[in-house]
């Protein structure tokens, strides 16, 4: 059988690319290697614990994924519980509050500006500001000499109180991204917050109010085999079927072949230098591997009782975590106590295993203040190894278009070539672009 369209990847940038082409009744495979749904935004069961491939936000002003969850029957307020604002926890008791949703928590916002004296001045503040206008103006006018710059190069270069920089800088950066701010591109960094100027009365940060697998991908695979779409879960692509310079098809683990006139690659940036490398050499295979990567790693801890009084996320600079978030909440509403991690410079605890990687987060938390230890049930350690494009400076330069100059091969994914990086709201706008490119493939 032959298709009109194989979708390699059922994350959101996959399963946006079939749903939209099966609605258009075009004859789509979805195939994906895992054995269920979602991606890098997925929930599965791990040696009998529930867990989540790392906690994820959904931020006010996307619009395309708000759009794509509407017409697969998902109401926003049902599946998101918002928040109206994020901790910053400095050490034992040290931390502060920043509001983070002016229009629907003005008070809370407008306190964090005016307070908050203890850690920021005056003088502070104005940096801050400073930093942001002077951000946006370049972002907007001088983006790819932004992209020159690190953050904390950035900031140095405008004279960033050391304050500012420690407080504020330093914990956005790693726990939006996990990348230091001496690494963290300054163009992608206000490339992330430019779109809220634009959406103020719309900005605010929620938690989804379940896995989401259940409550993003399932609802939009569902609607997708509705409309005739195939799916084969637990199916790995091994490599790219060529003929006279074309792509034609998919070879798979187990040495089958299935042809298609288009072939999406919608997997993320590690598994699709992986299928590509099986391409003849080739100026665009060689421009895709040089594509530079980083990793992510979470930890999910099962607790005897909430760690925290409520779910927030929490930005912790200066410390092996980045951020964390109380999920019982939330996300795990049966669990007596949640706590969700992300490690910050996660490449250098690859080498780590999961007992070391638990206790150097332990020991994070003691620090913090947070001393977990005669509450933990069950722990797991979820590992991206080189699964993200790297966000660093001098990068942006190789992300690729969905459009490929390799007839009938098109790629999908939150790293490709769109306004967004590496979020949620960019996986679905580049799902979107790869539908138009295979309409007029076809």
């Amino acid at each position: 059988m032959k298709y009109d369209v194989i979708v390699v990847g059922a994350g959101l940038a996959g399963l946006t690319v079939a749903y939209k082409l099966a609605l258009k009744k075009k004859k789509v495979l979805l195939l994906d290697k895992e054995r269920f749904v979602g991606g890098r935004t997925s929930s599965f069961n791990d040696k009998q614990m529930n867990v989540e491939a790392g906690f994820h936000r959904h931020i006010g002003y996307y619009k395309e994924l708000p759009k794509l969850l509407k017409e697969v029957n998902v109401n926003l307020n049902d599946i998101i519980m918002w928040e109206m604002d994020s901790e910053i926890r400095i050490g034992k008791n040290k931390k502060f509050y920043m509001g983070i949703a002016p229009f629907y928590a003005p008070y809370t916002f407008l306190k964090s500006i005016i307070g908050n004296n203890d850690y920021l001045n005056i003088k502070d503040k104005l940096s801050l500001s400073k930093f942001f206008i002077l951000g946006f103006i370049d972002y907007k006018i001088h983006p790819k000499k932004l992209d020159e710059y690190s953050i904390l190069a950035y900031a140095k270069k405008h004279k960033v109180t050391t304050n500012t920089i420690n407080y504020i800088i330093k914990p956005l950066s790693t726990g939006i991204f996990f990348l230091p701010c001496e690494s963290y591109s300054a163009k992608l960094f206000f490339g992330l917050f430019y779109p809220a100027l634009f959406s103020l009365p719309k900005l605010r940060v929620g938690a989804y109010k379940g896995g989401m697998s259940e409550v993003l991908a399932k609802p939009i695979l569902n609607e997708f085999i509705k409309y005739n779409g195939k799916v084969m879960l637990n199916t790995k692509v091994e490599s790219l079927v060529t003929k006279d310079k074309q792509v034609v098809g998919i070879e798979l683990d187990n040495k089958k072949k299935i042809y298609a006139k288009n072939i999406v690659l919608a997997t993320d940036i590690f598994n699709t230098k992986k299928i590509i490398s099986s391409l003849k050499d080739s100026k665009f295979k060689n421009t895709i591997l040089r594509i530079p990567t980083t990793s992510a790693i979470s930890v999910q801890i099962e607790l005897s009782k909430p760690l925290m009084k409520k779910d927030r996320v929490t930005f912790t600079p200066n410390s092996d975590i980045a951020s964390f978030t109380e999920e019982s909440h939330s996300t795990f509403k049966d669990s007596k106590g949640r706590v969700s991690i992300i490690l910050a410079n996660p490449d250098k605890f690859l080498k780590n295993n999961d007992d070391e990687i638990f206790k150097i987060v332990c020991s994070s938390l003691l620090k913090l203040g947070l001393d977990i230890k005669d509450l933990v049930l069950d722990y797991r350690v979820i590992r991206h190894e080189h699964k993200f494009y790297n966000l660093a400076f001098n990068n942006d330069k190789y992300r690729p278009h969905q459009k490929t100059k390799i007839k009938g091969l098109v790629l999908a994914g939150d790293y490709t070539r769109q306004k967004f990086y590496a979020t949620m709201e960019g996986a679905v706008i580049s799902g979107l672009n790869a539908v138009k490119i295979v309409e007029d493939n076809l």
